[in-house]
């Protein structure tokens, strides 16, 4: 859910909803700014340089939420309008759950702006190195796999910070949240592909392998350091 492509938008400097109402928004993209609200607060806190950017008119294949890093700040992405999707997400989601979820989402993107801008996206812990050999590849072919491999560590990292998030706010919930991840991920069209993040969630059903201590990014690292030893 990173990196989508940037059209025309507004950025809102406020996250009241008469703020949101002024804008014109729809009512599906209110639901979905509304509900994630306490993310999004908490991304302010924390310092992260975060702006709201509202795709005038969404293209096949975006989701409805994605982040962008763009002149040194996260531009976290509503691609709703003419996208189904941005709805049919949320009627998906257990009405009791729609809370929880929604919010493991917005941070999930929030994991991708805390690496950017720590400067570390793409980048493994110290000491780690990409196994494989991919020498016998073409250059071409090396650098594709080498980016596919980046994006999935990266979006498991996501993952995980979604799912810190439901342990230290929603913790009775977080079964259910973390059931709702294995149903996202289970369905693959290539293993070790862009989205893949099955290791990492399957160690994430013990809610104990989180870190004891620190922010939601920092207890984040140790799990997601254990899913990176077992493959690309």
């Amino acid at each position: 859910m990173s990196q989508p492509r940037l059209a025309c938008g507004a950025a809102l400097l406020a996250l009241a909803p008469m703020c949101a109402q002024a804008l014109s928004l729809t009512p599906t993209e209110l639901t979905w700014l509304e509900t994630a609200l306490p993310v999004l607060a908490f991304g302010r806190a924390e310092g992260l340089p975060l702006d709201i950017v509202v795709r005038p008119q969404a293209e096949p294949g975006d989701t409805p939420l994605g982040l962008a890093w763009v002149d040194g700040r996260c531009k976290l992405v509503l691609s709703m309008r003419g996208n189904p999707e941005a709805q049919a997400t949320l009627d998906r989601i257990e009405p009791d759950l729609r809370g929880p979820v929604v919010e493991a989402i917005a941070a999930h993107e929030l994991g991708h702006c805390w690496r950017h801008v720590r400067q570390t996206w793409g980048t493994l812990p110290a000491g780690m190195s990409t196994p494989g050999d991919m020498t016998r590849l073409q250059p071409g072919q090396a650098a594709l796999l080498a980016e596919m491999w980046n994006t999935r560590r990266e979006e498991a990292y996501a993952d995980l910070v979604g799912l810190a998030w439901t342990l230290r706010h929603h913790p009775g919930q977080y079964p259910a949240v973390h059931a709702w991840n294995v149903q996202l991920r289970q369905e693959q069209p290539v293993d070790t592909g862009p989205h893949d993040t099955r290791v990492w969630v399957r160690l994430a059903q013990d809610p104990g392998r989180f870190g004891p201590q620190g922010s939601i990014f920092e207890q984040t690292e140790s799990l997601w350091a254990s899913g990176l030893q077992a493959g690309p």
